[in-house]
């Protein structure tokens, strides 16, 4: 409680200095507020380290190089050729690199140009095949999963989200998705497509049943 003694100048004084005091006071609610801002910011459909989790490989007409993985040093890179990885962290294998052997992490998998899996990839979350990139057996995504230009899977595709192939890149196998699957020019699919919405270019190739769930 504030109590007024003496004059009205010495009221004056204590009220200006309660005054000043809330004025801080705010400056530093403000202050809290602002930071608890930038942290939201930085978190809320950003997911870890600024990685957009709604991010999917068919929002752009090129894939976000951020996509799937934020900073590819902190990931697990192989970059010489061997055998089969079991992880719990994101993956890297490096251009031209050929792994003998199965993929499996609770992450994102990246094939750099060029890279190889001799095997199966099993990834919790999103898995992206970079030009000319190949799989052998086959790929299971939790989430999203993008080949671009001339990268091939030899096996199925299963993904818990979208399903991209860019012009020329082809699946010697059936794609199911839980999400929507886009073949753009001259992409082959040699097996059925299922998906909430199937979008095929003029010249995509399909050649078993297409099947939209959504």
């Amino acid at each position: 409680m504030l109590q007024l003694t003496g004059t009205a100048v010495t009221a004056g004084f204590v009220a200006s200095g309660a005054s000043a005091q809330s004025d801080e006071n705010n400056e530093t609610d403000e202050t809290d507020e602002t930071d608890e801002t930038d942290e939201t910011d930085e978190t809320n459909g950003n997911g870890t380290d600024g990685v957009d989790d709604d991010y999917s490989p068919l929002d752009d007409d090129e894939i976000d190089d951020s996509w799937p993985i934020e900073d590819r040093d902190d990931a697990m890179v192989v970059d010489e050729d061997e055998g089969e990885v079991d992880t719990d962290n994101d993956v890297v294998i490096a251009e031209d690199v050929e792994l003998d052997g199965d993929l499996s992490t609770e992450g994102s998998v990246v094939l750099e140009r060029d890279a190889e899996v001799d095997g199966h990839v099993d990834a919790g979350e999103h898995v992206l095949l970079e030009e000319d990139a190949e799989v052998d057996d086959g790929i299971e995504a939790g989430e999203h999963v993008a080949l671009e230009h001339d990268a091939s899977v030899d096996g199925d595709v299963e993904a818990g989200g979208d399903v991209l192939l860019q012009e020329d890149a082809e699946v010697d196998g059936s794609i199911d998705a839980d999400g929507d699957v886009v073949l753009e020019e001259d992409a082959e699919v040699d097996g059925d497509v299922t998906g909430q919405l199937v979008d095929l270019a003029d010249t995509a190739e399909v050649d078993g049943d297409t099947e939209e769930t959504g």
